[in-house]
């Protein structure tokens, strides 16, 4: 008797219609999946900012290139100075 009028009353009273999470209607899934995607957005520019090759690296490639073409000759002491300066900026 009284689970009859507890399932009854627990359908549609005091809610806002049948829901997919936490929320009203059909808009409960969202805001848990925008929640989520922020922190999926977080995690990843945290990684690709520690793991991605930094502009140090590309810096240091520039300057191996530019000793090797010094060493070779191609280039001038007054050259040479004048890049690494430009390059250490």
């Amino acid at each position: 008797m009284w689970g009859a009028k507890f399932t009854e009353l627990g359908n549609g009273w005091c809610s806002f219609g049948p829901s997919f999470g936490h929320g009203p209607w059909f808009f409960g899934w969202i805001f848990p999946l925008i929640f989520w995607g922020i922190i999926a957005y977080f995690v990843f520019s945290i990684l690709r900012y520690f793991f991605s090759g930094s502009s140090s690296n590309q810096n240091d490639s520039a300057l191996d290139i530019l000793r090797n073409r010094f060493a070779a000759g191609e280039i001038n002491e007054q050259e040479y100075t004048a890049k690494k300066m430009t390059l250490n900026k």
